[in-house]
């Protein structure tokens, strides 16, 4: 069981990626394996990895977490101009969840098990919590973005969508 959860998710970040896109290309549900570069796929990991362990290692409740998620709503904005469906961001996140569950399940396994049961308890609760969090953040950019154009005296909001090359 790790005294840190940011520490643990840096240590192993390249086999947690690893596990996770091969899961993502093994997905016919998706397209996002042809649809974005590697790259383009992976690089919010690591911000997505180090939010969720900071919150994890502060033992943080709903509202936190919940904030948590919202500080992580560019991933979604992003993959709403890479062309990327909102089902498609939702089980990129399913994915990523459950590759991280079953990474803290291998690390619970070697402790004692009434301290392990508790650990992974409450390190599993938060992290869904974080994850619902965050597709509920994906809904609402997408919602959004979406949304026809409404005129104000002030702005327009939403403001106008960007194109690629922009």
């Amino acid at each position: 069981m790790p005294r840190r959860f940011s520490s643990l998710f840096r240590q192993h970040l390249d086999a947690l990626t690893r596990v996770w896109v091969d899961e993502i290309y093994a997905d016919r549900r998706t397209d996002l394996a042809t649809l974005l570069t590697f790259r383009e796929l992976v690089e919010h990991v690591p911000d997505l990895l180090d939010e969720l362990g900071h919150l994890l290692d502060e033992r943080a409740e709903g509202e936190e977490i919940c904030e948590g998620a919202r500080r992580l709503r560019g991933l979604a904005q992003t993959r709403f101009q890479q062309g990327a469906l909102l089902d498609e961001v939702a089980r990129e996140l399913m994915l990523l969840r459950d590759t991280l569950g079953e990474f803290l399940w291998v690390e619970a396994d070697g402790a004692a098990k009434g301290e392990a049961a508790a650990w992974l308890h409450d390190a599993l609760r938060r992290s869904w919590l974080f994850f619902d969090e965050m597709i509920a953040q994906a809904i609402l950019v997408y919602a959004v973005s979406l949304r026809p154009v409404v005129p104000t005296r002030g702005s327009v909001w939403p403001p106008p969508r960007r194109r690629r090359g922009d």
